[in-house]
């Protein structure tokens, strides 16, 4: 069941978001650095530790908007400590309003991957983690249960924007030290997930080139493999920032929620048959975040249903079938901003059939 956040809790999460963007790093004796890769300039925020090295944060590549956002930060670093409270009292505000709080092993995960660089580097919160923050950002409460999973999904690009290599797998086992690579049974499909002690699973994804694109790909710049999965670059693009609470507030950066209710609807129909507990899911987040736009903001699912309709592929018919389980109110909706294709058998390509305007 979906129940509306009090008006302020909106008020409360754009005031949080824009501080955590203000306050890039605010770790007590660090200080921003700069570095020149292939004639472009990036910035890292870089801090001591206990073993004499330092780390390094990635920030971003330099425009001047980072360039302010440095400068912002530069200032604040003298009042960080009262930074970091008032961040910690509008997370502890916005949890007394009901909103979506993380804890435990996924926020310490998360966490590590945002300091590690991977949001800034084009990397992308999906799957039911990236949903629970879709309350916080539409201004609702859903059910927990169809947040609760096993699993936490990150995407990222085959070319990391990112001026300088991480093993994302030594920090995914500072935050949670029993995930382990799994045992590699065929040598051409490397392992692109971290796997706990309890079955608790870190997955790492990626676009498809093609059809016979089926394997791991080795992403170098960050140490890790990931899977190919069709319909990928239609998720992760026009992706958006986003806070995950805990702690102080974590930046993070998750698909357009248009686009992934429209995605969601697609992937349930692609699901094997002995996976209709997570079809079943899949279907109900849509449903979840279809209703909350379709109240306050219906255009957004009109732009993500008309970028399906741009593919040239068979997008649209997979997410008319889903859209099929939802309510017959919502599946019109559907229906009518998703355009449907046929394959044309002497062209080889998918062609529009019927018109939404009509």
């Amino acid at each position: 069941m979906t129940s509306r956040l009090p008006d302020n809790c909106a008020t409360l999460y754009a005031d949080l978001q824009q501080k955590v963007m203000d306050s890039i790093a605010l770790e007590p004796g660090g200080s921003f650095v700069s570095k020149s890769v292939k004639g472009m300039t990036y910035w890292y925020f870089q801090t001591p530790q206990v073993s004499g090295q330092r780390r390094q944060i990635f920030v971003g590549r330099e425009t001047p908007e980072l360039l302010a956002r440095i400068e912002t930060a530069r200032l604040a670093k003298a009042d960080a400590a009262n930074i970091l409270n008032e961040r910690k009292r509008l997370v502890a505000m916005l949890s007394a309003g009901g909103a979506t709080m993380e804890k435990g092993r996924p926020a310490r995960i998360i966490d590590s991957m945002a300091k590690a660089g991977l949001f800034d580097g084009g990397g992308v919160l999906v799957g039911s983690f990236a949903f629970a923050c879709y309350g916080n950002m539409l201004g609702v409460a859903f059910a927990s249960s169809l947040s609760r999973t096993e699993d936490m999904d990150f995407s990222v690009q085959r070319e990391i924007q990112i001026g300088m290599s991480r093993d994302i797998g030594a920090e995914l086992q500072r935050a949670e030290p029993s995930l382990k690579l799994p045992s590699q049974i065929r040598p051409s499909a490397k392992p692109f997930e971290m796997i706990a002690s309890d079955g608790f699973k870190v997955e790492f994804l990626t676009t498809r080139d093609g059809p016979a694109d089926k394997f791991p790909v080795r992403i170098e710049q960050l140490s890790i493999h990931a899977q190919p999965l069709e319909y990928m670059d239609y998720l992760i693009e026009n992706s958006q920032p986003a806070v995950l609470l805990y702690g102080a507030g974590v930046p993070v950066r998750v698909p357009d929620p248009a686009r992934f209710a429209l995605h969601k609807l697609a992937v349930s129909q692609l699901r094997p048959s002995g996976a209709k507990n997570k079809a079943d899911k899949d279907l109900r987040q849509a449903e979840a975040i279809i209703g909350a736009l379709l109240e306050d903001n219906p255009g957004l699912i009109l732009l993500a249903a008309d970028a399906i309709n741009e593919r040239v592929d068979l997008m649209g018919n997979i997410v008319r079938a889903g859209a099929a389980r939802l309510p017959v109110a919502m599946k019109v909706e559907i229906e009518n901003a998703v355009l449907g294709k046929e394959w044309d058998t002497e062209a080889g390509t998918a062609r529009s059939r019927g018109n939404k305007h009509s």
